[in-house]
């Protein structure tokens, strides 16, 4: 699966705990407890060696246990009662709990009386962080692009806002194009640009998405 920077964050931390548990919103088949709890059994882990439960429930293996438990790209009050229930019966002080989303509203929404609570906003990349990104995907192996290509790299990473996905996968499609004629690249400046003209930031957002992820093959899409 994708890289995102909840898993980055789980590798990092999860050899401290004796539990953890890495969730994404698209192993969700549905809203019922149900699922619920055989998403959560069949993604928990000791000591980095997957949990068979058998007969048992979550629950009961979680009680007051140390746990990393991450929830990526959470949006939506099924997702909340998911939380709540495993803070709830976990109830270890030393335990760890944590998700993204797109919607501050419903992150809002979390406050448990034995936890303290952070909500992080993370910010876009910087100019120079987004030009590192795109490069390491359309240069991959440290190549110097063509001089004649300069302009069109600053101009496409500039359109891309500093969204790390945008950067990455319009990065993938260019892999290899710059010994090729400099109309790849302007096409994509200019349906980058033409996405500017979405009234909405979340609409600009797709479109940009959308515009890259066009570009790429019926296998890098899926």
């Amino acid at each position: 699966g994708k890289t995102t920077l909840a898993k980055l964050l789980f590798n990092k931390l999860c050899a401290k705990f004796e539990y953890t548990c890495f969730l994404t919103k698209s192993m969700f088949k549905g809203d019922t407890k149900e699922e619920r709890d055989r998403i959560v059994s069949s993604s928990l882990y000791h000591y980095g060696k997957q949990v068979l439960q058998r007969g048992g429930t979550w629950e009961k293996t979680l009680m007051q246990k140390k746990l990393l438990f991450v929830l990526d790209d959470f949006d939506n009050d099924m997702h909340v009662e998911l939380l709540q229930d495993v803070v709830n019966v976990n109830g270890c002080a030393n335990s760890r709990y944590i998700v993204t989303s797109r919607d501050k509203h419903i992150l809002n929404q979390l406050e448990f009386a034995e936890c303290e609570c952070y909500v992080f906003d993370v910010k876009h990349l910087n100019q120079e962080s987004s030009t590192e990104l795109f490069m390491s995907h359309a240069f991959p192996k440290s190549t110097e692009p063509s001089p004649s290509l300069k302009d069109c790299i600053v101009n496409i990473v500039e359109k891309c806002d500093g969204l790390p996905l945008t950067l990455e996968v319009m990065g993938k499609y260019l892999k290899g194009k710059d010994n090729k004629s400099e109309s790849y690249w302007k096409e994509c400046f200019h349906a980058l640009d033409e996405a500017d003209n979405a009234l909405r930031l979340d609409d600009r957002l797709w479109k940009k998405l959308k515009v890259s992820y066009d570009r790429l093959g019926s296998e890098e899409q899926e």
